[in-house]
Formats: structure tokens, C-alpha cells, sequence
């Protein structure tokens, strides 16, 4: 039989708490998206961007963006942890949000369900799995807030956070790389099909 627990603490249980979460963020992002897209013509703002364009970050300097941003997400994730898994739900849904809606408003555009995964898949399974490893780090926190089970040593050393943490800038300096130097000539050689 496989063993999913380390000690009397359910890691997988709690990842795929922090994945259910993260879907219901996407599903209520894709349902916004829609939700825009069907408003009258006019009745929503314009999209205004705030680089001139051609300013755009790009290699490396796009890559350390990405690192950056995703670092700050999946250490807000663990922070649950001190939160009663607090902002590790609302971090998630946030996330689940946001990439809901880019889903979303890809799909309103015209884009094909094909290209919208050439997008997103080759970083985004990298990326959000890591960040759902600490969803489930982070959501660790109900079960010490509420005395499920004691914060002492031994719970402090089932969240394994070294592991985490350098398992977190592996994925994500991996997906940061595929997202700024991969996906971004997929997101080129996709611009004339819609």
C-alpha cells in the first residue's frame, strides 16, 4: 500500500485541498471572463497598458520578473502556515482568479482551447504545481490553529520546509525560464491565428 503521509500528517490530502481550491478559483475566473464578454459593447473600460509598446520585458529580465512574482506568491502560500491556512485559501483563489480569467478572455478573443494549452502548459504545470506544494504547506496551519494536532517539534518537522522551499525555487526558476524564453515565442508564433 502507498504511503501518502509522512508521520500522521496527510500531504496529499491537503495538496489536493490546495488544487481543489486553485480550480475553484479557475472555474469562477473563466466564469467572469465570460461574464465581461457578454456585457454590452461599451459598457466596459478599455484596457490600457502602462509600457509604451516595444518596452516589454524580454530573456533574462523577463525571467527575473517571473522568478520574482512566483517566489512572493509561493512564499505568501506558506504563510499560511501563521494563518490558520487563511491567506493560503485566499492566495489560491486569487491565483485560481486571475489565471481564470486569462483563460477566459483568451477564449472570448477567439483563441482555440489547442492554443490557450500551448500557452500555458509547458510553464503552468511546473508553476502551479509548485505553488499547489505550498498551498498544502500552507493549509497545515488549520490543523495547528485549531488543535488538530499540536504545534510542537514534530509538526514543525512534518511541514518540511527546507524541502519545500528549495523543491519551490527549483520548479519555479525552472518554469520561470520555460515562461519567459519558451512560451513567449509560442505566444509569437501564435499572434497571426487570432
Amino acid at each position: 500500500m502507498l504511503d501518502t503521509t509522512f508521520g500522521n500528517d496527510n500531504w496529499v490530502g491537503r495538496f489536493f485541498g490546495a488544487v481543489s481550491v486553485l480550480v475553484v478559483g479557475l472555474a469562477a475566473g473563466i466564469a467572469i471572463a465570460e461574464w465581461v464578454n457578454a456585457m454590452p459593447a461599451g459598457s466596459t473600460p478599455p484596457v490600457v497598458s502602462h509600457r509604451p509598446p516595444g518596452t516589454e520585458p524580454a530573456g533574462w529580465e523577463l525571467f527575473a520578473f517571473i522568478l520574482r512574482r512566483n517566489l512572493t506568491v509561493f512564499l505568501m502560500l506558506l504563510l499560511g502556515v501563521l494563518s490558520a491556512g487563511l491567506v493560503t485559501i485566499v492566495v489560491l483563489l486569487g491565483n485560481g482568479l486571475a489565471v481564470g480569467q486569462l483563460i477566459g478572455f483568451a477564449r472570448t478573443s477567439g483563441m482555440s482551447h489547442a492554443d490557450v494549452a500551448y500557452l500555458l502548459l509547458p510553464h503552468g504545470v511546473l508553476e502551479l504545481g509548485a505553488l499547489c506544494i505550498a498551498g498544502a504547506a500552507g493549509l497545515r496551519g488549520i490543523g495547528l490553529a485549531f488543535g488538530i494536532s499540536a504545534f510542537d517539534r514534530r509538526a514543525l518537522e512534518s511541514l518540511r520546509l527546507g524541502t519545500v522551499l528549495v523543491f519551490g525555487l527549483g520548479a519555479l526558476s525552472a518554469a520561470a525560464g520555460v515562461e519567459a524564453f519558451v512560451t513567449v515565442e509560442i505566444a509569437e508564433s501564435l499572434r497571426g491565428k487570432w
